[in-house]
This record gives structure tokens, sequence and C-alpha cells, in this order.
């Protein structure tokens, strides 16, 4: 490790720091002779055009990229300001990569960008033992990569008086320099600092917009612009909670739904939304978090009230919400939430998928074997319950594929594994293939199969008892569709439970569609 040093009054200045000075591990355990100020910290003070060229790495270490044959004078402060010496140390550990004089500049000798020399500078008279440095890692290029493309990641949006941290990512990841140089369009909306972290102020525009540039450092002006949005804190007055999902007006909320998004309106309309307090009367069956109701799925059931409370005014407005048993409702009206879908099945070099579409879902079958195709359809909830005396009717709306061309047959059989009251209940529904109670032919070609969990006994444990039964398996198999040589598809348009026949024929009516009972 090449070490250049400098002192000013040699043995004298020697002599008094060893009186002044016990050298040891801590320097904070130190013996002190009255009237000599000894050194307590040592720190860079790079200038802008340097420490913008600074970046961290994933140890938390301070890194300086340069150029070969470029050269940086390195400033530091001691402190205390009344520090009685201030000789100085400066160390290079890697001369090859890069030098450092006396003078703290710092050269940059030779690099592929991977090595690197950890440049020190230190105060000479405790140097030896005192743990009192300021260090830089100093990694060096031969030449210049320069950066290509800009990225920027962060949110969109931020309150004034907020901070927001944005971040770049320089392409290529070999660029020489790490960092970019961060301006505002409008430092009166919000400021930008060195390190991509923006400051929203206030204005007097409730939401202005501002642009945030990310200028590659190099000298070739890559950027990258983001624009934000700057959002004025104003106090929410007054809310109404629209009662579309009321409890009293007769809605009531399948457990496998998983949220429920209120709409609701505030006075003023352009109030910060976040500050309205939102509280659930009874968590175990639902929490609720920015409007945003979220149903427990434990199985907690019965009447939940949401409130939404404006803290300035002490106005507020809530919602009566019904989680139902027995409801089963999944009509592939959310891509992100659906718990029905293929089975995820496999055989002779095929396999079975599904494709979500609004209101439906689409399962391509697998080959069962060289003249059948098979393509079971499953609800992929870890529970399901299901209440015989509620909701007894257990209905799917599905295409046959026995309506297609070619095909003789197939098996449907509603298949399940639960338990009520210490019993099981497994296997299919009323025995095995074919046994709904009702098939009702639509007018668009889809048929609803229909069955009684109140009537129609389990292949093995029986008729369900009146209390509500806990299913983990819960499918419609559907196989031996037959002849066919080629992987095919059917629709599924929901699936659901109903508390008798005519509440089946008007969600049917509802749909616009009129049908005719299979025989």
């Amino acid at each position: 490790m090449k070490t250049t040093k400098y002192n000013i009054c040699g043995c004298v200045l020697s002599a008094i720091m060893a009186f002044a000075v016990i050298s040891c591990s801590d320097k904070n355990d130190m013996t002190v002779v009255p009237g000599v100020t000894i050194p307590l910290s040592i720190e860079f003070n790079l200038p802008e055009k340097i420490k913008q060229l600074v970046y961290i790495d994933e140890t938390g270490t301070q890194i300086l990229p340069m150029v070969k044959d470029m050269s940086y004078k390195l400033p530091y402060i001691i402190k205390p300001d009344t520090v009685t010496f201030k000789d100085v140390t400066w160390t290079s550990t890697n001369s090859s990569v890069a030098t450092v004089d006396e003078s703290g500049t710092v050269k940059a000798i030779s690099g592929d960008g991977t090595g690197y020399s950890m440049i020190q500078v230190a105060p000479e008279a405790i140097y030896s033992g005192s743990g009192v440095n300021a260090t830089l890692k100093i990694v060096v290029s031969n030449e210049m990569i320069p950066a290509t493309a800009i990225t920027i990641k962060g949110n969109d949006e931020l309150y004034a008086g907020e901070t927001l941290q944005l971040s770049a990512a320089i392409s290529p990841e070999t660029s020489t320099y790490r960092t970019v140089r961060w301006t505002s369009s409008n430092d009166d909306i919000a400021s930008v600092d060195m390190h991509g972290l923006v400051t929203g102020k206030v204005n007097s525009a409730i939401h202005a917009d501002v642009t945030i540039t990310a200028t590659s450092l190099d000298g070739g002006n890559v950027v990258a612009t983001k624009n934000l949005t700057v959002n004025q804190i104003v106090q929410p007055q007054d809310i109404s909670i629209d009662q579309n999902y009321s409890a009293d007006k007769g809605y009531v909320i399948a457990i496998a739904d998983n949220t429920v998004n209120l709409k609701y309106t505030t006075i003023p309309d352009d109030c910060t939304k976040s500050l309205i307090k939102w509280t659930s009367s009874d968590e175990s069956i639902a929490t609720v978090s920015n409007g945003v109701v979220s149903v427990n799925q434990n199985g907690m059931f019965g009447d939940v009230t949401i409130t939404a409370l404006c803290p300035e005014t002490g106005k507020s407005s809530y919602v009566k919400l019904h989680v139902e048993e027995g409801l089963v409702r999944e009509l592939f009206y959310n891509k992100d939430n659906y718990t029905w879908y293929n089975a995820k099945q496999s055989g002779n070099g095929t396999s079975s998928s599904h494709v979500w579409s609004y209101g439906k879902v689409t399962v391509t079958t697998y080959s069962q074997n060289a003249t059948k195709q098979r393509g079971d359809f499953k609800c992929w909830s870890t529970k399901t319950w299901l209440n015989s005396a509620d909701y007894p009717i257990f209905a799917i709306r599905m295409d046959d594929l026995k309506d297609m061309a070619g095909v003789t047959d197939r098996n449907i059989t509603l298949d399940a594994a639960g338990s009520c009251n210490g019993n099981t209940f497994t296997g299919g529904l009323d025995g095995n293939n074919n046994k709904w109670l009702h098939d009702y032919k639509c007018s668009d070609g889809s048929h609803v199969f229909i069955y009684d969990l109140s009537t129609q006994k389990w292949a093995n444990g029986g008729l369900l008892p009146t209390a509500t039964a806990t299913f983990t398996t819960l499918q419609f198999k559907y196989a031996d569709i037959a002849t066919l040589t080629r992987q095919v598809q059917y629709n599924v348009y929901w699936v659901q439970t109903f508390k008798n026949l005519d509440d089946v024929a008007k969600y049917v009516k509802s749909e616009g569609l009129t049908y005719d009972v299979v025989k």
C-alpha cells in the first residue's frame, strides 16, 4: 500500500502528540493533555461536480467512478474546528488503479471498471488505531462507456409537503457513470435533489403537474422524464357512501367476492381522500381501507357496518353490508379475482388451460385418450361454504360439448369433499355421471345444469344437514367427451347457488336469455 505523509513540526510535534494522545481502539477513550484539542472526525467535502458522480453500492460503500488519466482534488473537513493539529495522511490501497498525493489529488491510472482502490484520509497524529478517517472507493475504466438509455421508476403523484423517492436505471449496466443529474421543470411545484428525492410544494393549484428529468452525466445528454402530479392537502368536509351494496336494499355479498369497492362522493370533490377515516364494526367479517372492503376468508358471516368519517368536521356516512352464508357467486367480472377455472390436467402430450374474458372463462380440454377429451372445472378457493337449507340450488351455466357436431357422449359430475358437524361428504352428488335435476337450454346455446343440495345425496355421506358445511374440494368433472381426436374448448359463464328454482329463472331472464327445459 502506498502511503504519502506530510508533517509541520517534525520531532517537536511528535513529542507533543505523544503526551496529547494515548492510542487505543476507541477514539473516545483517550487521555488528552490540557489545552490540546484532538480530531474527533474527518469527512470528505466534495464539490457538486464530483458529488453527483458518487453512488452507493449494495454494501453501503461510496463509489466514485473515474476514467483513466482523470484527476480530482478531494476536499475534506476535520472536526472540531478548533482541533490543535490538522496534519493528515493520504493512502491508496492500489496505486495501479489510482494514486493520491499529499494535497488530496486522486488520479485514475488504469482499470476495467471492476478493479478499485480505497482512498483514505486520516488525521496523522491519531492515525494508528484511532478509527478516525474518511474513505472513498475509486473504480477506474480505461475508456468511457456512455449511457444509452435511462428509465425512471417511482409513483406518479405525491402531496404537497411530502417527499417521493425516484430512482434511475441506466443502460447498459456497464456504463461508467451510474448516477444522473436530476432537474425539475418547475421548482415552485416540486423540487428534486441530486439523489432523486422529490419534494412537493404548496401552491395555488389543487392538482399541479411537473416534469422531473434525469440526464446522463457522461456528456451524451441521454434523458428520461417522469410526469408527476402534486396534490394539495384539502380536508374532506362531508362524505356520502353509495348504498348499492347495502343489506337494507337486499344486496348480499358472497365470501368469494373477496373485495367490494364502495362508491362514495365527497365535499369538496377534490379533497384529499386519504384523510377519510374508514372503520368496520366487525373486522372478523370484513375490514376496510380507503373504501375497499376486504371480506374475511375464514367463514365468518353476517352484518357489518362500514363507516367513513371526515376528521375535521366530524361528518360521516355508513353502509350496512351482509356476507351471506351458503352463497356461491362466480360471475367472472373481475380478471384479478375469480376462483373457478380448469383443473390443470394433462395427458397424451396435451394439457388443459383456460382464458378469462369478461363474463366467462374459456377452457381448453386435454386428450384423455386417443378418442376422448376431458376438461374438469374446479373451484380453487381453499374453502367453500354450502348451506342446503338457505341455498339448496347449485347451478352452472356452461356450454355442453354434446351439442358439438360429432360428439356423441360426455359425462358431467358435481364432485366434492367436505364436512359438517363431524360428518364427511365426498364423491359425486346423487351418484356419478350426469345426475343434475334440471337442464335449461338457453337461447344462446348454453346450458344451465341445476342440482339440489337438499334432496340429492353425496356418494359418501348422504344428504347434507341444514347447517353450513365446509368444502375443501368442489368441481365439475367433465370427462369422456367422445368421439374426439383433438382438443376443444367450452365456455363457463357462471357458477352460483340459489334459494329456489324461481330465482334461477329470474337470473337467466335478467341476462336477456330465454330457455327450454331439456327432457
